[in-house]
């Protein structure tokens, strides 16, 4: 389950509007994609895990804003081969350590760049935590997911034909819209899908996009996303541009694509610890 980090670098090469609006800055670009990652996971931290205690998210706090890159990933891992568990090591230790470190940059007292690589950091304990999430779920796989347009996008036909064909062919879907970014994410987890399909037809969705698949993550760990329409065939990075896990432009190709999903997470049930 190797994930992309989103390539939010200061030079990615993110479409410019053609209506005439300003493009946003490449300062502007890299510190949106660093506030929902770190703002993000901090606003999961939950007090009642008691297991992550304040001196060791302290410590951890410290390993995400160190020089070594290693530090706070292997940090997560000895807490996880200790036993602690999944939601624990999630919502207390990693989230706790990153409102710290949230709070921190508050203050101004962390430059841009130490923020972004910071962030880097985290999407890394994210993903490797996504496995222990899929791991431990009771939950049996279905052919059931969640498709939603990307927030301000217009143009719903095709996603709304591809998730009826879907239907037809024995598939729940659930079709949701949300006119902002955070009003749509709080859509999506409140229904905790396995799998969700983002829908967008112009490669200026790029940039919401992928802060849809960092807020997607940070509130549904274990959550699959792909993304569909036009936008597909029009942007060739797409993947390495927003972290998703997968990219189809047609019903067949979404379909084979949650098919795999759903029997790696059969295997992975078969074969957990």
């Amino acid at each position: 389950m190797a994930t992309r980090f989103p390539a939010f670098s200061a030079d990615a090469d993110w479409d410019i509007p053609d209506d005439g609006a300003r493009a946003p800055s490449s300062d502007a670009i890299v510190h949106s994609f660093a506030a929902e990652v770190i703002l993000r996971v901090a606003a999961q931290a939950r007090r009642d895990r008691t297991e992550a205690t304040a001196p060791k998210i302290a410590l951890l706090s410290e390993a995400l804003l160190c020089s070594d890159d290693a530090a706070a990933p292997d940090f997560v891992r000895d807490a996880r081969l200790a036993g602690m568990p999944a939601d624990t090591l999630y919502y207390g230790l990693v989230a706790g350590a990153v409102q710290q470190v949230g709070n921190v940059w508050a203050r101004d007292h962390v430059e841009l760049p130490a923020m972004l690589r910071t962030s880097h950091r985290v999407w890394r304990i994210m993903n490797d935590l996504r496995d222990v999430f899929v791991r431990i779920s009771d939950r049996k796989p279905g052919q059931h997911a969640v498709f939603a347009p990307c927030p301000q996008e217009c143009h719903m036909i095709g996603l709304t034909m591809t998730a009826d064909d879907l239907r037809r062919r024995g598939w729940e879907i659930e079709l949701v819209s949300s006119d902002t970014h955070d009003g749509l994410i709080q859509e999506i987890e409140r229904r905790a899908p396995i799998s969700v399909a983002l829908g967008a037809t112009s490669p200026r969705m790029t940039l919401p996009l992928a802060r849809l698949v960092v807020g997607l993550r940070a509130h549904i760990p274990g959550v699959w996303v792909m993304i569909g329409g036009a936008i597909t065939t029009q942007e060739p990075d797409l993947l390495s541009m927003t972290g998703a896990d997968a990219v189809a432009n047609s019903a067949d190709e979404a379909e084979n694509l949650m098919l795999a999903h759903m029997a790696d997470l059969v295997e992975r049930r078969a074969n957990r610890i």
